[in-house]
């Protein structure tokens, strides 16, 4: 199985900087000076996100886990 996710990214003319979205996941984030940068830092930000905080696992639950990598479409 395979999806979709959209990262959008939109440049501040004021500041002249990047700043980057991902309504799914509901990141915001940015600040950088390049596109680049700012794909980068979404990339980092998404698999960050996906990462989850083992805190917050049931230990009594039937799991399995998921390998998902996070990279730009072809």
């Amino acid at each position: 199985m395979s999806t979709t996710l959209r990262a959008e990214f939109y440049e501040d003319d004021e500041a002249q900087n990047w700043h980057y979205r991902v309504p799914a996941l509901h990141i915001n984030g940015g600040g950088t000076r390049t596109r680049e940068d700012a794909e980068q830092e979404c990339l980092e930000a998404i698999a960050f996100a996906l990462q989850g905080d083992p805190s917050e696992y049931d230990s009594e639950a039937v799991a399995v886990t998921l390998d998902v990598s996070v990279a730009p479409a072809a």
